[in-house]
This record gives C-alpha cells, sequence and structure tokens, in this order.
C-alpha cells in the first residue's frame, strides 16, 4: 500500500486473537477522559518489533510513516502499559531528541473490533 492512501483508519493494535481499530480506542480513552501525560522516553520497553521491514520496501515505508507522522497526537498505552498505538510518534520522538512524549494510558480495554481464530 502506498505511504500517500494510508490512513489513521488502518492502524490497528492486535493482542492475542483480539484486534482493536486506533480510532476505538482513541474514542474509549477520550469517554473515560483518560489524562494525557507527558511520558519519559527512557522507560519504554524497546525490544517490541511492531513494523514488518525484512525487505528494504517494508522498511523505506515504515521510514516514511515515521518522517510522516506527528507529535501532536499521544500515543496509547493499553491496561498492560505496552504501547497499542503510536509506535511511529515514538520513533519520531527518540530520533527528534525528545525527553517525553505525549501518552495515554488505558486503565481498561473496550470491546475488540474483531477476534481473529
Amino acid at each position: 500500500m502506498p505511504i500517500e492512501d494510508m490512513t489513521f483508519a488502518e492502524s490497528e493494535y492486535h493482542r492475542g486473537q483480539k484486534v482493536w481499530k486506533a480510532q476505538t480506542l482513541y474514542d474509549f480513552a477520550k469517554a473515560r477522559e483518560y489524562p494525557v501525560m507527558d511520558m519519559p522516553l527512557w522507560c519504554i520497553n524497546l525490544t517490541a518489533e511492531p513494523f514488518e521491514c525484512g525487505q528494504l520496501h517494508s522498511f523505506i515505508f515504515q521510514v516514511k510513516r515515521v518522517a510522516d507522522c506527528t507529535l501532536d497526537n499521544p500515543i496509547i498505552l493499553d491496561d498492560t502499559g505496552q504501547i497499542a498505538d503510536g509506535y511511529h510518534r515514538l520513533c519520531k520522538a527518540i530520533l527528534e531528541g525528545q525527553e517525553t512524549i505525549k501518552a495515554i494510558r488505558m486503565l481498561e480495554m473496550p470491546a475488540p473490533d474483531r477476534v481473529e481464530e
């Protein structure tokens, strides 16, 4: 998929067989009035593998998404503290030398948008 065709609507969070759309998570956090905090970048676990970058075109696609994203929107942490949405923003913040990133921590998860079998 060309980067120009990528929208927020395509962003999803997978945990086990459960899948949430990023928009579902943001809407739920807003409805619950979870606060936006400044989270220090040093406390984020960087061992996750959120992107498929086995080939150069995949790597370029992800780098372009990092370059094109905005840090105006907070990242979303799930109810266990894992990043559910915002890896591109996290990368951008680190590359720009930021010390913190805006984040919302979910205290509970909404119903998933779908369950995969």
